[in-house]
């Protein structure tokens, strides 16, 4: 995995030390800041606005999931790759014997 630049890298202390700063500096840039502890990537800090946005994706990409899973159904359908509602119940009687 990659993480952000060396000067977005910052010891869990520093950011002890310095949030208000450190959290400040977030409007700035779209980069993230990887807190680090012990020299290994502990965290990673983003603005609030990126957050949304990071959101905001991940919505429409579960939109666009669903929409290509209902297309696939549809195109089963057509496709005779259906079960009936009996075999469903048949192939589930099996199942739980």
């Amino acid at each position: 995995m990659m993480y952000a630049t060396m000067k977005n890298i910052i010891p869990i202390t520093d950011l002890q030390r310095q949030a208000g700063q450190i959290i400040g500096s977030l409007n700035d840039s779209e980069e993230p800041i990887v807190v680090t502890q012990r020299g290994r990537a502990s965290a990673v800090i983003i603005s609030a606005e990126r957050y949304s946005e990071i959101e905001a994706d991940l919505k429409r990409l579960d939109e666009l999931e669903l929409l290509e899973m209902v297309e696939l159904s549809r195109q089963e359908k057509v496709e005779g790759k259906t079960l009936s509602h009996d075999e469903v119940k048949k192939r589930l009687k099996f199942l739980i014997k």
